[in-house]
């Protein structure tokens, strides 16, 4: 891991330095954010490690092989309604639709089904992990194998990056390139992890999703203030998950979560889940309590 090269950050959503441990996971130190409370690692690995690690992994290079394997199921349960959506949004904000641009593309599903609805006239794959944009160019799109930093684009229409900016070393220099190459009024769409969704702020360290590759964890306020602070307007966040009470009740289920002082939880995750269960999960999602965090800002 190379934890003697490990450096201290300020916080990734509000740059202040005042913040104070969480807990310890996997060997790295998760911190809050007393002004915005944004989680993120510190210290962690420096920006040349961490290229680095996604460039060589072992682990990157064995998802092109899962997305291969997965790719039907995944097409149709995520990456057709994640089109889908960001169409609508694009309809919806009377975005340009000339150029879309698709950050940390992986194996290129999103990108290959958008191309599919002739809605943008250039879609273009955006993949520094070499095995993975193998895969995308094996879908014969257009790929730019290479950080967003390092492009030399001008008037996208739409950015997207979907669970991406959790990974970043500094996630305002990837914001801010990001604006550099967007039209003006251009849109940018970001999904990342709501550390303010219920099964995150229930599960804490318990949860899957806390892991060391995820640098960051972001709330709908703090990725707000992040991107303002970038040139960018929020004009939309969703929180549409499904599975934040399910996750939850499996980590009861298997015992790795203890909710005896919590009969509140007991009685909506085990007593009365069958009947009040969807409901819930709902509710969460219509309030913006899910952990899954859509955020859509425009270019000022």
């Amino acid at each position: 891991m190379h934890k003697n090269e490990f450096i201290n950050v300020s916080c990734p959503a509000c740059e202040s330095n005042n913040y104070q441990d969480m807990f310890e996971k996997n060997g790295f130190n998760f911190v809050i954010c007393k002004e915005c409370e944004t989680y993120f690692i510190n210290p962690r690995p420096n920006f040349v490690r961490l290229m680095e690690f996604y460039k060589t992994s072992n682990s990157y290079k064995h998802w092109k092989t899962i997305f291969s394997a997965t790719e039907i199921s995944r097409r149709d349960q995520i990456f057709i309604p994640r089109v889908k959506r960001v169409i609508d949004l694009c309809k919806k904000h009377n975005s340009p639709t000339e150029i879309i641009l698709d950050v940390g593309a992986g194996a290129g599903t999103f990108c290959n089904e958008m191309k599919k609805y002739n809605t943008f006239s250039n879609v273009i794959a955006v993949e520094p992990t070499h095995d993975l944009a193998d895969a995308c160019r094996e879908k014969n799109l257009n790929v730019i194998e290479k950080p967003i930093e390092e492009i030399n684009l001008n008037d996208v229409s739409v950015i997207t990056c979907f669970e991406v900016i959790e990974h970043l070393f500094c996630p305002k220099d990837f914001v801010l390139a990001c604006a550099k190459i967007l039209s003006k009024g251009g849109l940018f769409i970001i999904t990342t992890p709501n550390i303010k969704g219920f099964d995150l702020l229930t599960l804490g360290r318990f949860s899957n999703t806390i892991v060391p590759d995820h640098l960051n964890y972001f709330h709908p306020k703090s990725l707000g203030k992040l991107l303002e602070s970038c040139g960018f307007q929020v004009i939309e966040t969703l929180t549409p998950g499904k599975l934040d009470a399910e996750l939850v009740r499996k980590k009861v289920i298997s015992r790795e979560f203890d909710i005896s002082n919590h009969p509140f939880l007991k009685y909506i995750l085990i007593d009365q889940w069958e009947r009040v269960g969807e409901a819930f999960q709902q509710f969460l999602a219509d309030n913006a309590l899910s952990s899954h965090l859509w955020i859509v800002a425009k270019k000022n």
